[in-house]
C-alpha cells in the first residue's frame, strides 16, 4: 500500500524518526529524511550503508536542516519544490525535551522546545499542505502521552508544546479532510530514546515500563496504510507499568 510513495520525515537521525525510517524503507517508500547537522547525515549514511539492502539505500536521500532556523525550513522547501519532489507522507517526528522547574530552564532552552517541537511542524505542514491536498496525502504528528495532561510537573513546557502540536492537527484535520487529506496524532508514552539525554531521568529498560522506538515504528506504519476513507485521528500509547530510571547523577530534588 505504501509502495513507491514519497514520505518527509523530520528527526530521521536516531530514535523514532530512525526507526520510522527503517520501517518506510522496508514497505517500498522513496524516503526524504531530514536531520539537524552534516555530521549526523554523514554518521546515519554510514550506518545505513551496512544494514540496508541497495534497493532501499538508494530509496533514501537526506537532507542538513536545522529546525529552528526558519529560513534554513523555507530553503529546504524550495530546494525540494525545485527537484519536483511532493511528498505523499509528511511526517513531523522531530523533538527536543528539556525538564526541570520552569524557572531553571534556560530561555535558550525553552526558545528551542518552542521551534522545534511546534514552530517548525506548523511551517512544514503549510509549506507542503498544498502537494498534500493534490494527492490526497497523510499528516503523521509524533505528540506525546504527555499532550493530555495537566500535571506535567517539571516538564511544562515540553507538555505544552506537544499539547498545542495535538491542538493543531486535530484542528487541521477538520479543516482538510474535505480535500481527502488524512492526519493522525501518534502520542507515546515514555521510549526508549534520546529525548532524556538533557534530563535527570530516563526511560525504564524493562518492556513493561517503556515502549521502543519500534514499536512506535509498528503503530504509526498501521495507521499511514489504514484503508482508504479511515482516518485514525489519535493514538496513544503506553506501557503496562510507570516507572523511571533515575539517573545516578540526579539529585533527591530533581524529579
Amino acid at each position: 500500500m505504501l509502495q513507491n510513495k514519497t514520505v518527509l520525515l523530520t528527526g530521521a537521525s536516531s530514535g523514532i524518526g530512525k526507526s520510522l525510517l527503517l520501517t518506510l524503507a522496508a514497505s517500498g517508500c522513496h524516503i526524504h529524511g531530514i536531520v539537524k547537522t552534516p555530521d549526523r547525515k554523514t554518521a546515519l549514511l554510514a550506518e545505513l550503508s551496512s544494514c540496508l539492502p541497495p534497493k532501499e539505500l538508494q530509496a533514501i536521500e537526506l537532507y542538513v536542516c536545522d529546525l529552528r532556523n526558519v529560513p534554513e525550513i523555507e530553503a529546504l522547501a524550495q530546494t525540494l519544490h525545485r527537484q519536483n519532489i511532493s511528498p505523499d507522507i509528511l511526517i513531523l517526528n522531530a523533538g527536543v525535551g528539556f525538564y526541570g522547574p520552569h524557572e531553571e530552564l534556560s530561555v535558550k532552552q525553552i526558545a528551542e522546545l518552542s521551534a522545534v517541537n511546534f514552530t517548525a511542524p506548523l511551517l512544514l505542514t503549510k509549506l507542503f499542505l498544498r502537494d498534500l491536498k493534490k494527492v490526497h496525502g497523510h499528516l503523521l504528528f509524533i505528540s506525546s502521552v504527555t499532550a493530555g495532561k495537566t500535571n506535567n510537573t517539571h516538564g511544562c513546557a515540553y507538555g505544552a508544546t506537544k499539547a498545542g502540536l495535538s491542538s493543531f492537527a486535530k484542528s487541521l484535520f477538520e479543516e482538510v479532510r474535505k480535500h481527502g487529506v488524512r492526519v493522525t496524532i501518534l502520542a507515546p508514552d515514555m521510549t526508549r530514546t534520546e529525548l532524556y539525554r538533557n534530563a535527570s531521568f530516563d526511560a525504564a529498560n524493562e518492556e513493561d515500563a517503556s515502549l521502543s522506538p519500534e514499536e512506535v515504528a509498528d503503530y504509526a506504519l498501521f495507521a499511514l496504510t489504514a484503508r482508504e476513507g479511515l482516518n485514525l485521528t489519535e493514538l496513544t500509547m503506553q506501557p503496562q507499568r510507570h516507572r523511571l530510571h533515575v539517573k545516578k547523577s540526579a539529585s533527591p530534588n530533581s524529579l
